[in-house]
């Protein structure tokens, strides 16, 4: 059985690529056998941060890439761990910048050259 969502009228699967104990990152997928017309956001990412009251971010374009590209990064350093995933999402939602090289971190040693 799929999960699926709803929006602007489109319905959506749901693929879950990350979770933490206070994290979600979804990848969410048009299904064109329930839609007629073509929707503005047809594939991307939801972030869902349980702690702030359910806070949604949807991404889709070059957020998306960033965002999938900065995690498989922080995923690739040999000491990461939760906390540097959590700590770059949080930043990442309230900053709305998803490219970890644009975030200043003091604690995740960052090179821009891997990310390219």
């Amino acid at each position: 059985m799929r999960n699926y969502t709803y929006l602007e009228a489109g319905r959506f699967w749901i693929i879950n690529i990350f979770r933490t104990k206070r994290f979600d990152i979804d990848r969410l997928d048009l299904n064109w056998s329930t839609t007629t017309e073509k929707t503005d956001f047809v594939r991307g990412f939801r972030m869902v941060d349980h702690d702030d009251n359910s806070n949604t971010v949807l991404l889709h374009g070059a957020d998306a890439d960033n965002l999938i590209f900065s995690l498989a990064h922080i995923h690739g350093l040999d000491n990461s761990t939760e906390k540097d995933f959590e700590e770059y999402i949080q930043k990442a939602m309230t900053t709305k910048e998803y490219r970890v090289t644009e975030q200043k971190k003091s604690e995740i040693e960052l090179r821009e050259d891997v990310l390219h």
